[in-house]
């Protein structure tokens, strides 16, 4: 669930549409949000897809952003 969470943010989703695309709260995607952001050290959205790029868990040769399947457990 975190893997579409992050690939949401990353294309620039709210949490209100991605709680309507995946079928859960908006409380519950901020949740995951920080749960990702704690997990590395990031203090926002932007910082964390950076991350998320720097680190190679998001590809950079698709639109939308996607997994890098070795990532997902």
């Amino acid at each position: 669930m975190q893997a579409r969470i992050l690939e949401g943010v990353a294309a620039g989703s709210s949490s209100g549409r991605l709680s309507r695309e995946l079928h859960l709260s908006s409380k519950t995607i901020d949740y995951h949000v920080r749960v990702m952001s704690d997990k590395l050290q990031t203090p926002n959205r932007v910082s964390l897809v950076s991350r998320a790029f720097v680190l190679q868990i998001l590809r950079t040769d698709s639109w939308p952003p996607r997994i890098a399947c070795e990532t997902v457990d």
